[in-house]
Parts: C-alpha cells; sequence; structure tokens
C-alpha cells in the first residue's frame, strides 16, 4: 500500500462544463476535511454537495464523493471532486490539495495502484488505457474484453492444465524412491498439444487485432488520371483531395483517417505512377508512391473502367505484386460506357470490383472488401490481442512448449525447464512477474488522471 497521496485532473484539460479532480491515498480524508467547509460526515460512495475552500475565499461548488478502502478503483481511500470546469479552478484546486499534503500523480499512478493492489491485473489495465484511447467500434470492442477480464481468463485456462502437467512431472524429479510411476510420452505429448492449441489461436489473432486496434492502412495507387483522388473523396465523404480533368493533379500522398464498418482506416490518396514524369515534383510523388505501397496492409489498384488496362498499367501491376499485398482491382468511372476486362493470367486471382465515384455504385462492396476479417479468430468470444507485447510473450510461451514437446519421450527435468519458462511467459502477461521497470514503462504510456 503506498504512503502518499496522489492527485490530478482526471477528466483532461480541455475546457467543459465539469471537470474531475481525483485524490488518492491514506491522506485522502484529511486533505478532503480541510479543502470543504464544514465538512460533513463522509458516507461512502455518495455524492455531496460541497463548498470548497481557498483559504477564507469560496473557490467552487463542488460534487464530491468519498470511496473507503478497499471499495475504490485504487483499492486506497480515494475522493473524487466535481467541479466546474474552469481551467483556473481545476489549476488552483490541484494547488490546494498539494499545499495540504498530496503529490500530482505521475502517468497511470492511479491503474498502478490499483493494479498493485489487486483491483485488476495487467491484461486490464492495459485494457482501460486502450478503452481510453479507443476510436472506433472495433477498438472499443477489443479494449472492453481486456477489461472485463475475458483476455486473462483464456489465459488462465491455459495455465491451469500447464501448471498441472508440471507438478505431476516435477513430483516425480523429487521422488527418489521411485514410489511413482513415470509419464508415458503419449500422455506428455497429449497433454502439451492441449495446452498449445488455444494459445497458438489466440497468437495467431494478433494480424487482425493489430489492425482492428491500429487501423488499416489503404494505399490508393494507379496511373495518373485513374481516378484515385475522386475515389478517396467518395469514401470519405467530402472534397478532402483536389479533383481535375488533368493527369498529374496529386503530387504528393494524402491521407485521411475514416472509420467503415466501425474500423478505423487510414486512406492514402498518391501520385500517379507512369513511365516518364513531367518534372522532379512528380518524381518524388511517384517515390513516395511505392513507400505507400511498401508501408500498407491493402492496395487498391484504381483503374479507370471505361478503358482497356494500357501498357504503363500492366507495368504497374508487376510492382503492385511485388509488394505482396492483398489487393484489389477497382474499375472506376463505371458510370461511363465500360468496356470488357481482358485480364493476364497472373491478375485471375485478383478480385475485381466495379465503381463509380459520381453515382456512388459499388462503394459498398469496396468497403466491405477492405473491412472483411482476414483470418479465422478460433478463440472463444472472438477473442484478439492487439499488442505487441502480449503477441511476444505468447510466442515465447509457445516456443517452450513445442521444445518440450520435441523432447517428450526424454520426459524429467529438461521438460520441466521449458514448462517453467512458458509458465514465466504467460505469467508475465498478467503482471505476475513483470519487473518494476517494465511497469514503469507500461503505466507511463497512460494519462495522468488515470
Amino acid at each position: 500500500m503506498s504512503t502518499d497521496t496522489i492527485c490530478a485532473l482526471s477528466t483532461g484539460p480541455a475546457h467543459g462544463a465539469v471537470a474531475i479532480v481525483r485524490l488518492s491515498g491514506p491522506d485522502t480524508l484529511a486533505v478532503l476535511n480541510h479543502v470543504v467547509a464544514n465538512a460533513p460526515v463522509w458516507q461512502p460512495r455518495r455524492q455531496t454537495l460541497c463548498t470548497l475552500l481557498d483559504g477564507t475565499t469560496v473557490l467552487d461548488k463542488a460534487l464530491v464523493t468519498y470511496f473507503k478502502a478497499p471499495h475504490s478503483f485504487t483499492g486506497e481511500d480515494v475522493a473524487e471532486l466535481a467541479v466546474h470546469g474552469s481551467p483556473y479552478i481545476t489549476g488552483r484546486l490541484l494547488e490546494i490539495l498539494c499545499k495540504l499534503g498530496a503529490r500530482p500523480a505521475n502517468r497511470g499512478e492511479f491503474s498502478q495502484r490499483a493494479f498493485l493492489n489487486g483491483k485488476m491485473d495487467l491484461l486490464e489495465a492495459q485494457g482501460l488505457c486502450d478503452l481510453i484511447a479507443s476510436g472506433n467500434r472495433a477498438a472499443h470492442e477489443l479494449a472492453m474484453q481486456q477489461l472485463e477480464g475475458k483476455l486473462s481468463a483464456y489465459i488462465d485456462r491455459i495455465k491451469t492444465p500447464l501448471v498441472e502437467l508440471l507438478a505431476q512431472i516435477e513430483v516425480r524429479l523429487d521422488d527418489a524412491e521411485d514410489e511413482l510411476a513415470p509419464l508415458a510420452p503419449d500422455y506428455i505429448q497429449t497433454q502439451l498439444t492441449h495446452i498449445l492449441t488455444p494459445l497458438k489461436n489466440l497468437a495467431d489473432t494478433f494480424s487482425v487485432g493489430r489492425l482492428r486496434k491500429e487501423g488499416l492502412k489503404v494505399a490508393l495507387v494507379g496511373v495518373p488520371n485513374s481516378g484515385k483522388s475522386s475515389l478517396l473523396n467518395a469514401l470519405v465523404g467530402f472534397d478532402r483531395a483536389i479533383v481535375t480533368d488533368a493527369a498529374g493533379t496529386t503530387r504528393d500522398t494524402v491521407e485521411e483517417t475514416l472509420e467503415l464498418n466501425g474500423q478505423k482506416v487510414i486512406l492514402t490518396d498518391t501520385a500517379g505512377i507512369r513511365k516518364h514524369a513531367l518534372d522532379i515534383a512528380e518524381q518524388e510523388g511517384m517515390r513516395r508512391s511505392v513507400r505507400a505501397m511498401q508501408q500498407a496492409d491493402v492496395i487498391v489498384w484504381v483503374t479507370d473502367g471505361s478503358l482497356m488496362l494500357s501498357p504503363e498499367e500492366l507495368t504497374l501491376w508487376q510492382q503492385i505484386k511485388r509488394q505482396g499485398k492483398r489487393t484489389v482491382l477497382v474499375r472506376n468511372k463505371t458510370d461511363k460506357t465500360s468496356v470488357p476486362l481482358d485480364l493476364p493470367a497472373d491478375l485471375q486471382a485478383v478480385p475485381v470490383l466495379n465503381v463509380s465515384c459520381k453515382t456512388g455504385d459499388g462503394l459498398e462492396p469496396l468497403k466491405e472488401f477492405l473491412t472483411r476479417p482476414q483470418a479465422a479468430v478460433n478463440t472463444p468470444q472472438g477473442l484478439l490481442i492487439s499488442n505487441l507485447r502480449h503477441y511476444e510473450a505468447l510466442l515465447h510461451a509457445q516456443t517452450e512448449l513445442e521444445t518440450a514437446l520435441l523432447h517428450a519421450a526424454q520426459g524429467g527435468e529438461i521438460i520441466a525447464e521449458h514448462l517453467r519458462a512458458a509458465l514465466h511467459h504467460l505469467k508475465d502477461l498478467l503482471g505476475e512477474v513483470t519487473p518494476d521497470d517494465v511497469l514503469e514503462i507500461i503505466f507511463a504510456q497512460f494519462c495522468r488522471g488515470k
């Protein structure tokens, strides 16, 4: 339990009608009683209308809620003061609280205390951080899975049989009299396989989870005047990029973030790629177009559907193919007369969508294609991981278990060693064995009032 009391603004610096200042620590009640005029007998978890004092002057009227330890967010005595959202009021109140014995909270310190006091595990704490940062439905759903403990429960279901198997092996290592029959290699292999399967299924969701959390990067590429900028504008719903009849209007990449079907999508409109650039600026624009393709998760190859594929476009296709990215061929301008599409053999497997940015036809199928899940989720309730640290811990545990599986016939200490290492990585996920310096780095990513 911490020995000092911390305070911070929990609602952020933006102006609003109401702001919340939070106190947590052993001196919370003493500090609160000094700042509140005629402090009442506090009833835990009940709001009380109070007058806050700045010396002998009234600072504000506030709704104050007191939470008695351990029944609070941090597990300590906590007070939340809902004041008017004036920057002067919140700033002055924090000064007063610090003069009365509190100190400014570090980033994420409230959540760190909740973790250290057993109010949540590390996965749940990081889920809270992700929830605050979530900007779309998919990211919100991922964060809620962690915050509600669903991911922790899944890890626990992997840990339990692992601990049981390790115990069976270790008790035999300590059996100097050979009173216990050795474990059969087939039994060890079966148990390890049952542990590995759900662990691997969870690790395999990282590629999808990362895109749900960070957003899908989509590069719109094509030759000049194929309609890339028009497609960007049609998808975002306003004129974000300049569109003219002149080829080569876009000289630089134009990026816009939007939500499609509940998912974050980062669209990048690129300069048209052709063999001969008109000037140095267009050359640089084309270099940036190639870089956008390299960084994209999906490439949308835009062509003029009223024309046959040109030699330049077939050359561009070779560039696109070398990227090895998920690609869709969008035949734009299909409100005009559409010509038959004669695709070379290596283009036959690429999805083709007909779109008209002018009428809106074909935009919904394109949105559906972009946001369609790209991997089967073989975990209960569609659980996903989106954090690189979690992914690496699962991979390390998986490697240890696979190594143990290779040595199943040998039995004994070598298997136990790899099982202990795998268990360590799973405990690290939950924060049971995470070093203090790592915890400091993790909670430093939180906002100050959380």
